[in-house]
């Protein structure tokens, strides 16, 4: 059996150099485990560490168990002399575990070595030297130089097994009888168990390359007869699926790339609709999966998108191939032309509400000069008749001379009543003197006592007030307030921090806050307060009235009117 097996591997050159992309015969990947002396060499159509995540990896007594699946059905493991290899001019690749440390040199002596093999927990070889194996020779094409040359590599040959899916074997190796000092565990698996096996891709960024003729050269130049082989397939046959690593952006491809991947072909059932493929667009999994066969065909990208491209066995739904990719974004789809974009629609936006907003307040404030206007022209025929009425009673009362002061200042009053009138605004200071005029003019009809008491932190010519808000307060004491003595009417402005109040106060015979009052001066104020509040919101105006058989009594507080 073991010249049989030295005569298969004589004849069976293997593939050990990386960067070959057709197949040959032999075994398609290795591992090794080695010193600078000796080499414990393993060999399958596909073998990897589950624990070692990279290579070379340093190891160094005692050692830990390797554990390694396999996919392929023939498992090799062998020993060779490394100085031996490198003085034939050869050389070996594959995944490997290395320990240079000069202490460990004793362990792999093959003189001494010893090694064990069990096979689903049943014994197959108990503890035997390396050396009574037999003696195997390999052939091999060296590529990594030019030209190529051939170098033999002489080995000791300890298993060569097929195995099953599911199948397990363990190898020990220890120095005559001591401790094993390394032990390899190998599990079978399937490579169906896997997702589906992407064997090559092949891709176009020509804009001017319509997918239709993409198709047609794909299969006119024969890549499906080459790729799709028995000796391309069996260099894959035994190969598991792979997907990209979790959380990468994938490859960079442009939105005029067309794409064919091909998978390793199934060979239990029809490859027609052996395949199911989806394409997910910016992590959404609302694609539909759709049938295929072993060549899939990708087109159609868009820019500023992210791309996963999942592939399945129709009849085996969990295991899912990933491969992603992504387009960048175009120039207008960077992140700062988007948020310059942003910034210009928002100013935009503003500008036009701004202006509406303007257009509108300029609207609402003619409306309200419009309304305060037609209030004016209801209080200025109230302040005519209540001064007439002084006049009148002048005369009736035989007080020629007085009625003729009255009518002189009565002009000038008439006059700065009617300029008022057309101003939104005008100084506490104008406004005051007005209600001067006013008072003494009233004071020729009948005496009273007057008082005006301004608080401190108040400067009148800085402050604007509505024109004549006062007035008709004013007139409602004089005109109905008596009560048969000489009548007190007193101003006082206090500051409130940024607020200003002003109470009116008489000491006449009041009247029923309740009941509608005297006149329509009051309902005149409630009216002017309310338009302006209506349309100011960063100024107020709040009023109030108390009135009893002691008097009457009107606040007034005109809210962050005043400037700190």
């Amino acid at each position: 059996m073991q010249l049989l097996l030295k005569t298969l591997r004589v004849l069976l050159p293997l593939l050990l150099t990386t960067g070959i992309t057709c197949a040959q015969q032999g075994l398609q990947t290795n591992n090794i485990i080695y010193n600078d002396s000796t080499v414990i060499y393993i060999a399958n159509n596909f073998v990897f560490n589950t624990e070692v995540n990279y290579q070379p990896f340093d190891i160094h007594l005692p050692f830990r168990d390797l554990h390694y699946v396999v996919y392929g059905k023939q498992l090799e493991v062998a020993i060779f002399r490394m100085k031996e290899l490198l003085d034939n001019g050869g050389y070996i690749t594959g995944g490997s575990l290395r320990d240079t440390c000069s202490s460990d040199t004793f362990v792999f002596n093959t003189a001494n070595m010893y090694f064990q093999v069990t096979k689903n927990g049943k014994l197959i070889t108990d503890w035997t030297p390396v050396t009574h194996t037999g003696v195997y020779t390999d052939t091999f094409r060296a590529t990594l130089e030019k030209p190529t040359k051939i170098f033999v590599r002489k080995g000791l040959f300890l298993v060569a097994d097929s195995l099953s899916e599911g199948d397990s074997i363990q190898i020990r190796f220890r120095q005559h009888q001591e401790a094993p000092f390394l032990a390899i565990y190998f599990l079978k698996k399937d490579p169906l168990s896997t997702p589906p096996c992407l064997m090559v891709s092949t891709d176009n960024h020509d804009p001017d390359l319509t997918l239709e003729n993409f198709i047609r050269d794909f299969y006119t130049r024969g890549y499906p007869d080459k790729w799709l082989t028995a000796d391309f397939e069996n260099f894959y046959a035994d190969m598991p699926g792979r997907s990209d690593r979790k959380n990468t952006k994938g490859s960079q491809l442009t939105r005029y790339t067309k794409t064919a991947y091909v998978f390793r072909s199934r060979k239990d059932i029809p490859n027609d609709s052996a395949f199911e493929y989806r394409l997910v667009v910016n992590g959404s999994t609302n694609e539909k999966w759709h049938k295929s066969g072993p060549v899939i065909f990708v087109a159609g990208l868009a820019s500023g998108k992210r791309y996963q491209l999942e592939v399945r066995y129709a009849d085996k739904p969990t295991q899912v191939f990933v491969k992603r990719f992504y387009v960048p974004p175009t120039w207008y789809q960077q992140p700062w032309v988007i948020i310059l974009a942003a910034v210009i629609i928002l100013a935009l936006i503003t500008l036009l509400w701004l202006f509406f907003r303007q257009r509108w307040k300029k609207r609402q404030l003619e409306a309200q000069r419009a309304r305060v206007t037609a209030l004016y022209t209801q209080l200025n025929p109230h302040f005519l008749f209540n001064a007439l009425g002084s006049i009148q009673g002048l005369l009736n009362e035989g007080h020629v001379e007085k009625a003729n002061q009255y009518l002189s200042g009565f002009g000038s009053l008439l006059r700065n009543t009617l300029n008022n009138g057309e101003r939104d605004f005008v100084t506490l200071e104008q406004d005051l003197q007005h209600m001067q005029r006013y008072v003494s003019l009233e004071q020729l009809r009948r005496p009273f006592l007057y008082l005006v008491e301004v608080g401190p932190g108040i400067t009148l010519s800085d402050i604007d007030i509505l024109p004549m808000l006062f007035q008709p307060v004013i007139e409602n004491a004089l005109k109905h307030g008596y009560k048969g003595r000489p009548l007190t009417l007193g101003i006082h402005l206090q500051k409130l921090g940024n607020d200003l109040l002003i109470k009116i106060q008489d000491d006449g015979k009041g009247f029923d806050v309740k009941q509608q009052p005297p006149g329509k001066g009051l309902q005149l104020i409630a009216e002017r307060v309310a338009i302006f509040n209506r349309f100011e919101k960063a100024k107020r105006i709040y009023w109030r009235v108390e009135s009893s058989h002691t008097g009457t009594l009107v606040y007034f507080t005109f809210k962050n009117w005043l400037d700190d």
